[in-house]
C-alpha cells in the first residue's frame, strides 16, 4: 500500500482503516493504535470519540497533515516523537529525538527510588535524558532535593523544559556520569543509563534509526557507563544511600558483582511490569 490515504471523501471511519492497512502493510505490531493516535492528534478526538464521530467527514486539509505523519510512523520513527509527548509515571513529558523515550520499565525504578528516598531526602539522577526519572520523583515529593545530570546539552535541554511544563525544581548540570557533583552526598542515585551492548542484533531497526545511540550503547557488554558509575557510587552515597540502577535481565547478575565488588550491599532485583529483572538496588552499609 503505497499511499496513506488516497484521495477523495473521507470520513473518520474510513481514514481509521485505510490508515490500520497501511501501518500494517509495513508490518508494525501495534498498527490499529499508532493510526488512531495520529489521527486523533490532528482532529483532537481522544480514542473513544474517534468511534464516536466515526461518520464525521475529514477534510482534505486534515488528510493532508494526517499522511506525514503515517508516513513517519512507516519509517519507524516511535509514536512519542512524532506527537511530542509520552506519558510516564503520571505525567506527560515533552519527548523528541534529543533524548530517549521514556519508557513504562523505567517507572520501577522510579517506584524504587521513592520507597527509599527519606524526607526531606536528596536525590541524583545520572544520565537524566528527557528528565523522566528525576521530575516524576520531584513531583511525587516536593520535600525532596532533586539533581540531574547529563553528559548531552540537547537531553538537558528537553529535561529543563520538561521540568519548567511540569512545574517541578530540579537541578540540572552538564556532567560525565557524576563528575559535576563529586565532593557531595546523596540518599539515592537512580540511573537510567545505556545498557545495550554495541551491535546486539536484538536492538529494534526504530531505535537505532531514531533515538540518539549515545543514550542506547554502551560497550561491548553494555556496561561500560554503570561500571563505572558503581565504582564512584560509594563516594557520592550517604550511609545507608542507595543506588537503583536499569539493566537488562541479563545483566543483572553481572551488575550484582559489580556492586558488591564496590562495596555495596543488600542488593535487590525488581521486576518490571513484563515479569523481567530489570531494576538492580543496592545499599552502601
Amino acid at each position: 500500500m503505497s499511499e496513506a490515504i488516497p484521495g477523495g471523501m473521507k470520513n473518520v471511519k474510513d481514514v481509521v482503516a485505510l490508515s490500520t492497512a497501511y501501518l500494517n502493510a509495513k508490518e508494525l505490531p501495534n498498527a490499529r493504535l499508532d493510526a488512531e493516535k495520529l489521527i486523533g492528534s490532528v482532529l483532537h478526538l481522544d480514542r473513544l470519540e474517534l468511534y464516536l464521530h466515526h461518520d464525521r467527514p475529514v477534510t482534505p486539509a486534515e488528510l493532508d497533515a494526517i499522511r506525514p505523519l503515517l508516513r513517519r510512523r512507516a519509517d519507524l520513527e516511535p509514536v512519542a516523537y512524532i506527537l511530542g509527548e509520552v506519558g510516564f509515571h503520571r505525567l506527560v513529558l515533552r519527548c523528541d529525538a534529543r533524548a530517549l523515550m521514556p519508557r513504562p520499565e523505567t517507572e520501577t525504578l522510579v517506584e524504587i527510588a521513592l520507597a527509599r528516598l527519606p524526607k526531606g531526602g536528596t536525590l541524583l539522577d545520572v544520565g537524566t535524558g528527557a528528565g523522566g526519572i528525576a521530575i516524576a520523583v520531584g513531583h511525587e515529593r516536593p520535600d525532596a532535593v532533586v539533581t540531574a545530570v547529563d553528559v548531552s546539552p540537547d537531553a538537558l535541554a528537553l529535561a529543563r523544559e520538561n521540568a519548567e511544563h511540569i512545574g517541578v525544581e530540579i537541578e540540572f548540570l552538564p556532567s560525565d556520569l557524576a563528575a559535576a557533583v563529586v565532593g557531595r552526598s546523596f540518599d539515592v542515585i537512580g540511573a537510567n543509563l545505556p545498557y545495550i551492548p554495541v551491535g546486539d542484533p536484538r536492538t529494534e531497526a526504530g531505535v537505532i534509526r531514531h533515538e540518539p545511540h549515545l543514550a542506547l550503547f554502551a560497550g561491548a557488554d553494555g556496561l561500560d557507563l554503570i561500571r563505572r558509575l558503581v565504582v564512584e557510587a560509594p563516594a557520592l552515597l550517604k550511609p545507608g544511600g542507595t543506588i537503583v540502577l536499569e539493566v537488562s535481565d541479563e545483566q543483572a547478575s553481572a551488575v550484582k558483582a559489580l556492586l558488591e565488588s564496590a562495596g555495596l550491599g543488600d542488593v535487590e532485583f525488581h521486576r518490571d511490569l513484563a515479569g523481567v529483572d530489570r531494576v538492580v538496588a543496592a545499599r552502601r552499609v
